[in-house]
């Protein structure tokens, strides 16, 4: 299953540091799948237009450092989480600095807007399903 789940990304969480009371980004980097469902599709009489794009990334992938709950996330920031409003890049983003500089200088950035646990089957199939603009 890892076989098609061997895209870079990078997903880049937004957290509150109490200590210097301001917003950060932690900027980590998992193995994905990532698709992109641009265009248009007939259903019947229906003309449906699809611009999004959405990532999948196993849940059990021993490639990735191991997924940080987000309400574990908030208290302390170890390794990624998926929330909504963070964002991720298909590729490796090296230097990151704001979400503006990010969607001007990289095509594929999700906003993350949904976020769905996939955890029925096989484990090895086990995943997040990824949404957004």
């Amino acid at each position: 299953m890892e076989d098609i789940f061997n895209k870079d990304i990078t997903v880049i969480n937004q957290y509150f540091d109490k200590t210097e009371r301001k917003t950060k980004y932690k900027v980590s980097y998992v193995k994905g799948f990532w698709s992109s469902n641009d265009g248009i599709s007939i259903n019947g009489t229906q003309i449906t237009k699809s611009d999004g794009l959405s990532a999948r990334i196993l849940i059990n992938d021993s490639r990735n450092e191991t997924y940080q709950k987000p309400e574990d996330f908030i208290k302390e920031q170890n390794t990624w989480t998926l929330q909504v409003d963070d964002y991720l890049v298909k590729g490796i983003v090296e230097n990151f600095t704001t979400p503006t500089k990010l969607v001007e200088n990289y095509r594929d950035v999700i906003k993350i807007e949904n976020i769905a646990i996939k955890d029925y089957g096989s484990q090895d199939m086990w995943h997040f399903a990824i949404t957004g603009a």
